[in-house]
């Protein structure tokens, strides 16, 4: 009779412990809201074999045209295995808050003895009673370390998503750069070969075609370093976004990196940044759990734990002595005074580290913001004022080389410089759109 009393308050002590959380699904989901609400949609946790094999055709669809920038996020986003450890995180924290709602299993003992033709059979159960008492305060804890988490995750994914758009413009930029270099290259050849003809007719001098095969050989050098840094920008490219084999034989859009006709203002950045980062927002999360720790520990500082058990004994023609019992931890040595100065300690360091986070991002938007503005205005001057004055110069260079009042020497310089010159532009243009994707992650949110 006794152990089913027992058994029946072990399993109204479940009953009250055992409450509804939020399932992991749920919690990816709270992270794609979090995400989507600074302008990148759509992340996939990749669980199973058939998600996976979804994902790969998704990405070969994607691939199976000129990839754009757009492109290319949406394949990190869903195939970048970073991103997926990451995504994992949220999994161990939601494990944790539902751990955190259930109590510890009961114990369960039976011993039997015999001495002397007298058998006795113990049967006891031991239930951590004040366990039930302490779940409100774990779950509050681990729900504010799963929110936490979730928004470290985000920020972590904002990011990629901005390492991603610059990587793009570096191998855009690369690919555009040995595009020009092999143009170039052929035109210096071009040259040489009619240098080494008129050379050869003694209708130029020795002194000038070596000066013609100087520069010749300089932009073939060139040209190899373009190569190696289109294959290094490449492979950069190819490592966020996840890709392998065949998959790293997609080309890239050739749509032209333009530039806007104006710049958004600085006013107001710092306080849309404060309000918007997710790394801000779990900083603040970091100091809400830490308070709560704080809480927990000074509640439980003294009766941590406390134990009721049942126990129920037979001996051999004996009536069964049926008793109860309580076990309580005598603050003797150990009154919690070291976790509880252990966890305000805790705390304070997550106040400063929030106070630091916050000086550290106003520093970082006010450095973005002049490296987007300084990146817009070399751009400006590269694109429309030094390449068109250079492509001047070489007309004119090109009409005195055909009315034969300049030589083919001077006719290459210019060309080198207008060739240099719209190089400059390609990294200024460059510059401008990694520094417009620096300044998005660093105010929060599209500009």
């Amino acid at each position: 009779m006794v152990a089913k009393t027992a058994v029946a308050s072990i399993a109204t002590l479940v009953l009250f412990s055992g409450c509804s959380t939020l399932t992991q699904q749920e919690a990816f989901n709270s992270l794609n809201t979090f995400t989507a609400d600074h302008g990148v949609k759509n992340l996939q946790w990749i669980k199973t074999a058939q998600e996976s094999a979804s994902v790969e055709q998704s990405v070969q669809k994607l691939l199976s045209e000129p990839l754009t920038q757009e492109n290319a996020v949406r394949i990190m986003l869903i195939n970048n295995r970073v991103l997926q450890q990451m995504y994992e995180e949220i999994g161990i924290a939601q494990s944790e808050l539902v751990e955190a709602g259930l109590m510890r299993n009961p114990l369960l003992g039976y011993s039997i003895g015999r001495s002397s033709g007298i058998t006795t059979s113990t049967l006891s159960v031991e239930v951590a009673f004040l366990d039930l008492l302490w779940i409100p305060l774990r779950k509050e804890l681990s729900g504010l370390a799963l929110e936490e988490t979730t928004l470290r995750v985000g920020d972590n994914v904002l990011r990629s998503a901005r390492d991603a758009k610059k990587l793009y413009v570096d191998a855009r930029v690369a690919e555009e750069k040995v595009r020009l270099g092999r143009s170039i290259l052929k035109s210096h050849e071009a040259s040489f070969k009619l240098a080494i003809r008129q050379y050869t007719a003694g209708n130029l001098s020795k002194r000038d075609m070596l000066k013609i095969q100087d520069s010749y050989q300089h932009t073939r050098i060139e040209s190899m370093k373009l190569e190696r840094e289109n294959a290094s920008a490449r492979e950069a490219l190819n490592t966020i976004l996840g890709l392998y084999g065949k998959q790293t034989h997609y080309t890239l859009s050739t749509e032209p990196l333009k530039l806007p006709d104006s710049v958004i203002a600085e006013v107001g950045l710092e306080k849309r940044s404060i309000a918007n980062r997710l790394d801000m927002r779990s900083a603040i999360k970091a100091v809400d759990y830490a308070a709560a720790q704080a809480g927990y520990s000074q509640s439980t500082r003294l009766l941590d734990e406390v134990e009721l058990s049942t126990e129920s004994e037979k001996t051999t023609e004996e009536k069964r002595l049926n008793t109860f019992g309580i076990k309580l931890p005598i603050p003797l040595f150990d009154f919690g005074q070291g976790r509880v100065s252990k966890s305000e300690a805790i705390y304070n360091q997550s106040v400063h580290r929030l106070y630091e986070r916050a000086v550290a991002i106003r520093s970082e938007v006010r450095e973005r913001y002049a490296n987007y503005r300084y990146s817009y205005d070399i751009a400006k001057e590269s694109g429309g004022v030094i390449v068109t004055t250079n492509q001047q110069i070489l007309e004119e260079t090109q009409r005195m080389y055909n009315g034969m009042l300049d030589g083919i020497y001077e006719l290459l310089e210019d060309q080198r410089r207008f060739s240099e010159a719209r190089m400059e532009a390609i990294e200024a243009f460059g510059d401008y759109q990694k520094a417009h994707a620096d300044l998005e992650y660093t105010i929060g949110g599209k500009l």
